[in-house]
């Protein structure tokens, strides 16, 4: 076999760069060499692998340690999370609304409406309401046996931790018949007004501060109508610090109150010191509180509240207590009380603890203990004939409210509520009864629901008891329909006694359509 092999090499030229007495370049020329040669044997290469079975690896081993011979350093890193309450919100703002519209007996009008602004600027909300209602128990409407409630509500909040605006506001109109216990006035009216705006920021130290003002306005109506104001204009600042587990704060309040032209300066600075553990939450709070022609009063307590894995839940709170008498707050629940000044002080211990013994059964008991040195409460034994109000008396006394409860989630969307309330010192609230017993069903589906609830009071003794219940249906999606009862057995049941000689309102029925979109 004749194999023929060439080689053209071309022209190279060498550039060499030097000095000056070497050429710049230098130019080589080969010619072309031409090789022949013939071959008539052709060798077979051939490479010989051994079989992988004659492979022989050599011996080793790793030595692992122990899980409990393995030490991992700590190491301090702080993880960002993000505001739940920021991110919760869509990118883009969105508006919501809600209406409920309803008609009952007794002349009941009930109306309300919502609107609501979400997203990562300014969010807020406002609401209206009225509820109405003339004729209580077996009194027919047109006898001052009425109650009208009208509320305007709103809030809104702008910014992030770094700094925050909130505000809120609420006009509030309640006004009650006197039922004709007095020949001089008809109605009593109370025109409650709340506005707040508060400041707040995060960085080492977190701080808010609030600028609050209360108005609350009593008028009698009648021929002369007869009208008492009290004005409350209130500054609160906080600075806190938190590592860890550890925090601490500091706040300082100054209220002024112009009650009937007499203004009352009033001060409170506290301290407050708090451990956050594994399975408890521990706080302590000590201050100093000035009321006008008062000694200085040292407020103070101590609160627990965690859980012991999970078969126990706590909660528990102690100390000695300083309040300012609100009449805003007793217009508000009580609106047959007169006006009144002072505050409430005394040793307080209250507390909550639930025990799960199955997976869907709580067992709970919850105590309310009072020590009061000096209670303002209305008194329904001190009524004034002239203008259909009670008298509002400062008392002594030991207070223990008891409540142990009992609640089962059955599989059925089915939840039942059983308890007892009882007063058992020889301090009592006249306002509310002294023993009685209270149930509540509840049954929600994704179309429908229904609830009843009842509470029966064995003292002071009652024979019928006050049985309320509803039912409500989804007739679309943002559409439901709904017809409630109010203490439906007081159609067939005597007048009960709310305060003094005034009633209660007795049985009512109506249907609401609550609407969202």
């Amino acid at each position: 076999m004749k194999k023929i092999i060439s080689l053209i090499i071309f022209n190279i030229a060498f550039y060499v760069y030097g000095i000056d007495e070497v050429p710049s370049s230098i130019e080589l020329i080969i010619p072309t060499v031409i090789v022949e040669f013939e071959d008539d044997l052709e060798t077979v290469m051939e490479l010989k692998v051994p079989d992988y079975n004659d492979i022989i690896l050599p011996d080793f081993e790793i030595s692992i340690p122990y899980p409990q011979d393995m030490t991992i350093e700590d190491i301090d890193f702080d993880l960002p999370l993000p505001d739940l309450v920021e991110y919760s919100y869509i990118e883009k703002s969105s508006f919501f609304s809600e209406g409920i519209l309803g008609i009952g007996s007794r002349n009941n009008l009930i109306g309300n409406i919502s609107l609501f602004r979400l997203g990562k600027d300014l969010r807020f909300s406002l609401s209206f309401s009225h509820d109405g209602l003339d004729g209580f128990g077996k009194n027919p409407a047109g006898m001052g046996f009425f109650s009208r409630k009208e509320a305007f509500e709103g809030d809104f909040r702008n910014g992030d931790e770094s700094f925050l605006i909130t505000g809120a506001g609420s006009v509030i109109e309640n006004e009650e018949g006197l039922q004709g216990q007095t020949s001089s006035y008809t109605s009593v009216i109370h025109r409650l007004s709340s506005f707040e705006l508060g400041f707040s920021g995060s960085d080492v130290f977190s701080w808010n501060g609030k600028l609050g003002l209360n108005m609350a306005g009593k008028t009698l109506t009648g021929e002369i109508p007869l009208k008492s104001e009290e004005l409350i204009l209130s500054l609160d600042s906080k600075l806190s610090w938190q590592k860890k587990w550890f925090n601490i704060s500091i706040n300082g309040n100054y209220v002024f109150d112009r009650l009937i032209r007499v203004n009352n300066n009033i001060f409170r600075s506290n301290l407050e010191m708090g451990l956050t553990l594994d399975f408890l939450d521990i706080a302590a709070v000590g201050g100093v509180f000035w009321y006008p022609g008062i000694s200085p009063v040292y407020p103070f307590s101590f609160s627990l509240d965690g859980a012991f894995s999970e078969f126990l839940r706590y909660q528990s709170s102690g100390g000695y207590q300083v309040e300012t008498y609100s009449n805003y707050d007793t217009w508000n629940d009580s609106p047959y009380s007169e006006v009144s000044a002072g505050i409430n002080k005394g040793w307080f211990w209250n507390g909550q603890i639930v025990i799960p013994p199955f997976s869907n059964t709580e067992l709970g008991l919850r105590w309310d203990y009072r020590f009061w040195d000096s209670l303002i409460s209305t008194d329904p034994n001190e009524f004034d004939s002239s203008n259909g109000l009670f008298g509002v008396v400062t008392s002594q006394g030991n207070y223990l409210d008891l409540s142990p409860f009992i609640k089962v989630s059955l599989p059925w969307r089915l939840n039942l509520l059983f308890g007892w309330n009882g007063q058992v010192l020889s301090g009592k609230n006249l306002l509310e009864p002294v023993q009685s017993v209270y149930t509540e069903i509840i049954y929600n589906s994704d179309n429908y629901g229904f609830f009843i609830t009842g509470n029966y009071s064995l003292e002071p003794f009652v024979l019928v008891p006050s049985l309320s219940m509803g039912i409500n249906y989804t007739l679309t999606e943002g559409v439901v329909l709904s017809l409630e009862g109010e203490d439906v057995l007081g159609f067939f049941a005597e007048d009960r006694i709310k305060i003094g000689n005034y009633i209660e309102e007795g049985g009512t029925f109506s249907l609401l359509t609550k609407i969202s979109l």
